[in-house]
């Protein structure tokens, strides 16, 4: 075999070392900072788009090799790293609205990830007219409605964040304002909607988990809204 044939020796050095360096990085990722996490994915891909070097590979084929793997570190940072994970674990009806006193609907939002979340919370809900399916509602025009009402509604807390540790949950509660509609939830012909936008920061970016829901009164079953999921 020509000698020019082969792989080039020196050089080589740097693809078992960006192995070494990902195993350290994934194994120990729960227990260092998100950041550190990433700037070891960082020279790991450092390393191994040197370590390209050492194939005779053409240039533009090993640019776009090694652009594909800077993608790939990306996706396994994002997903991987440690961070705030926020999640709908229970939705039940605490109090049903009539013509004068409001509805209250209790969400609990539970914290997944690895990290606390300092959470603030903005919530809207109203009983409509009935939607059977999601396909009614999205026809029935209501999400630019309860878009305007979850941009109008108040912050909570006021000030500052609310704090989630790790695998813990928080209740959430939501108003539903007096209506005349109340007057046709014994017979099963309204519907609940409830929407609320969660903000928090995620590795210093500002994040955000909208959900929507709805149900016929006095029916226990939720189900998502085809808008305002996130």
């Amino acid at each position: 075999m020509d000698e020019s044939d082969s792989p080039r020796r020196t050089g080589w050095w740097p693809l078992p070392a960006a192995g070494i360096t990902l195993a350290t990085a994934l194994a120990g990722r729960e227990h260092v900072n998100p950041w550190l996490f990433g700037g070891l994915l960082l020279v790991a891909w450092g390393l191994l788009a040197f370590g390209l070097t050492a194939f005779r590979i053409a240039t533009p084929f090993r640019l776009v090799l090694t652009a594909t793997l800077l993608a790939l570190a990306a996706v396994v940072w994002t997903y991987t790293a440690p961070q705030p994970r926020l999640q709908l674990e229970e939705v039940r009806i605490e109090k049903l609205p009539s013509t004068i006193t409001p509805g209250v609907v209790e969400v609990v939002v539970r914290n997944s990830g690895s990290l606390p979340a300092e959470v603030v919370h903005s919530a809207a809900g109203q009983l409509a007219t009935l939607f059977r399916t999601p396909r009614d509602l999205a026809a029935g025009g209501m999400e630019a409605d309860l878009t305007k009402q979850l941009d109008r509604a108040d912050p909570v807390p006021p000030t500052g964040t609310m704090a989630i540790a790790p695998g813990q949950s928080t209740r959430v509660a939501i108003a539903i304002p007096p209506t005349q509609r109340s007057w046709f939830i014994a017979r099963r012909e309204a519907t609940m909607l409830v929407t609320a936008r969660l903000r928090f920061r995620d590795r210093g970016f500002h994040r955000e988990r909208v959900f929507c829901l709805f149900t016929t009164p006095p029916s226990g079953t939720w189900s998502e809204c085809p808008f305002l999921n996130q």
